[in-house]
């Protein structure tokens, strides 16, 4: 028993002859014919009553017709869908990312994307590297965007290809009446005396944090954790604490400032994860190169 024969088998329902459906279905007669000897052999009762001349649908006939129609309706239904998963301008993106990358990086780059594929749609996932590295194993997302947690670094991630697309400078932010708030620039040390409010242990930021102090030869005080860089800046507002973020682009908190790190190494690098081995569908390998292409709107 196959599609056709089912689709065959409605035609004859609402048409109750032979000869009208074949001419629907623009096949010869006969051929309708012997679909119906498989259904009903397949089925192992009749369908129809014959009935000078014409076919009656009868009980059997009516359950398998309506049975007929919604397989009919859920094969195309599935035919349309994965054919709008499969078009490159209309399909599914299943995208992971780091938190920190969540108040900007994410929204930049979907908003430029959208703007040249308007109909794709996505599914985002955040959380932090490890985890990502996870959910690229387990096939839970198609990509990711996140960074190296070391300088110079590359996510050894079995069976990820990590690739950089952008760098971002990393700031010491301070709330706006501290000492080093009039300085414009400073190195790491100079907060070495300071309460840090940085991220969660397994964090990207947090592990950049801790490897930029220990490179300036201390070990920072952490006074308060936090998921997210804008409540990070928040409690740097509120007098409690510095933390290390990277440089914003946009508006930032009131009540804080951002002091550019001459630390050597003092940068992030985001890169695009992705599974080494497998096909990606044609909605992910257009992303997959409009993230690898250059962005004509940052500087060089």
């Amino acid at each position: 028993m196959d599609d056709r024969d089912l689709r065959w088998l409605t035609v004859l329902a609402e048409t109750e002859n032979v000869s009208l459906a074949a001419a629907q279905l623009r096949v010869p007669q006969p051929t309708v014919s012997r679909a119906l000897a498989r259904l009903e052999a397949d089925l192992g009762a009749p369908l129809f009553d014959r009935v000078g001349g014409r076919l009656r649908l009868n009980a059997s006939g009516r359950l398998a017709v309506g049975h007929a129609r919604r397989v009919v309706h859920e094969i195309d239904t599935a035919r349309e869908r994965i054919t709008e998963l499969n078009h490159p301008e209309r399909g599914l993106i299943r995208m992971g990312f780091v938190a920190s990358l969540g108040e900007s990086v994410v929204p930049l780059v979907l908003n430029r994307y959208r703007a040249q594929a308007p109909k794709v749609r996505f599914v985002l996932q955040e959380g932090h590297s490890n985890d990502i590295a996870d959910w690229l194993a387990e096939g839970r997302v198609d990509l990711a965007l996140t960074g190296r947690t070391r300088p110079d670094t590359v996510p050894d991630w079995k069976d990820v290809t990590w690739t950089p697309i952008e760098r971002q400078r990393l700031c010491l932010v301070v709330a706006d009446d501290h000492p080093l708030a009039e300085w414009g620039r400073v190195a790491l040390v100079q907060a070495a005396d300071e309460p840090f409010i940085t991220f969660w242990p397994r964090a990207e930021l947090r592990l950049l944090t801790e490897h930029l102090c220990r490179q300036a030869g201390f070990v920072p005080s952490v006074a308060l954790q936090t998921g997210e860089v804008a409540t990070a800046r928040a409690l740097v507002a509120a007098g409690l604490g510095v933390a290390v973020i990277p440089q914003p682009t946009t508006s930032t908190t009131p009540g804080t400032v951002h002091l550019p790190l001459t630390d050597p190494g003092a940068e992030r690098q985001i890169g695009i994860a992705w599974p080494s081995h497998g096909r990606h569908s044609p909605a992910v390998a257009r992303f997959l190169a409009f993230l690898q292409a250059p962005n004509p709107s940052e500087p060089n």
